[in-house]
């Protein structure tokens, strides 16, 4: 009885639930989800009171409804005009704290060129006219490609634009029907690996100011202000997640543990494929580059594909992330 009292001060003292409360995370079984596998892993989530129950889905886009609906509480959604679209429905979602980018050294982002054109595009310049799949239309790669034209004075429309799922793309670099391929890790190594396409620019080579952010951390709005002790629990043991694979990410001593938790809970099954991928960047503060969304939010308006004016600022909830620094403190970031 003493002892279960102690328990139960404790997490009062703390700020936390007394006793272990569910929250439903959607997940895609990708390294972008390795935070909350650590975590889960690592028993932080344990620590906290917190049972996360995973819920699959197969993109971070199928996971919006479901968790707008209160059917999950958490989720990682990729940037696109999709998730600006769904503030703009007023959908209540709310981004709390920064999930994956793009920076030199991990930029999981890359324009594959086919094989056989080496020594024919040698610049993004010649890519014009070329025939360039992208996974989805304005997502973050469609945006990626559009700031690479732009940069050297052409844009999105000076190429020809397919769209087409990752796995497709193999076939069409081998039989030539695409020039260009726009993908993620792992698919970027495996092609290269099977001599029919190579890296032609990565994501962080060609969106520098702001670097790319590609996937944010959600939570449902009206869980976070029914359960805010929940949530910020739920922050606290995520950010001690992306401390570990911040770690991994940089060759630490955390990597092995990190790549065996990986390979657990994603398709990644290779282990040695951990060392020929370029890691996504994760902030080891969860801090959003703010500039980066607003940046992203303007180019997919130009484009005609946010449905109305949305704010940046109105999407935010940032008293998460900022909670969880305070309790676990600022790690420099290099």
């Amino acid at each position: 009885m003493q002892r279960a009292f102690s328990i139960l001060l404790a997490a009062l003292v703390c700020g936390l639930p007394a006793h272990a409360q569910t929250v439903r995370v959607g997940e895609l079984g990708i390294v972008a989800d390795a935070p909350v596998y650590i975590a889960i892993e690592s028993g932080y989530f344990a620590r906290q009171h917190i049972e996360v129950k995973l819920e699959h889905f197969a993109s971070a886009v199928q996971t919006t409804l479901p968790l707008a609906q209160g059917q999950l509480e958490v989720a990682g959604g990729g940037m696109g005009a999709g998730l600006f679209n769904a503030f703009a429905r007023g959908l209540p979602l709310r981004v709390v704290m920064a999930r994956t980018r793009d920076k030199p050294g991990f930029s999981s982002d890359t324009l594959l060129l086919r094989e056989d054109l080496r020594d024919t595009v040698r610049t993004v310049k010649d890519l014009k006219g070329r025939k360039i799949a992208v996974n989805a239309p304005a997502g973050a790669l469609d945006y990626m490609v559009g700031k690479m034209m732009e940069g050297v004075g052409l844009s999105r429309d000076d190429i020809d634009v397919s769209f087409m799922p990752w796995p497709d793309m193999a076939p069409a670099f081998a039989n030539k029907g695409i020039d260009a391929g726009a993908v993620t890790e792992p698919f970027s190594a495996q092609y290269e690996a099977r001599g029919i396409a190579f890296p032609f620019k990565r994501a962080a080579e060609v969106v520098t100011n702001p670097p790319l952010e590609v996937s944010v951390m959600i939570y449902n709005r009206n869980w976070i202000e029914a359960q805010p002790d929940q949530a910020r629990a739920f922050t606290i043991a995520f950010l001690e997640g992306v401390r570990v694979y911040y770690d991994a990410m940089r060759g630490g001593p955390s990597r092995n543990a990190v790549i065996d938790i990986l390979t657990k809970y994603t398709a990644l099954k290779d282990k040695s494929l951990f060392d020929r991928i370029q890691w996504s960047y994760m902030d080891p503060n969860a801090e959003l580059s703010l500039t980066s969304l607003e940046d992203q939010k303007n180019w997919y308006a130009k484009r005609g594909a946010i449905e109305k004016p949305v704010e940046v600022k109105d999407m935010l909830d940032l008293s998460f992330q900022k909670y969880a620094l305070e309790k676990l403190g600022r790690v420099e970031a290099q």
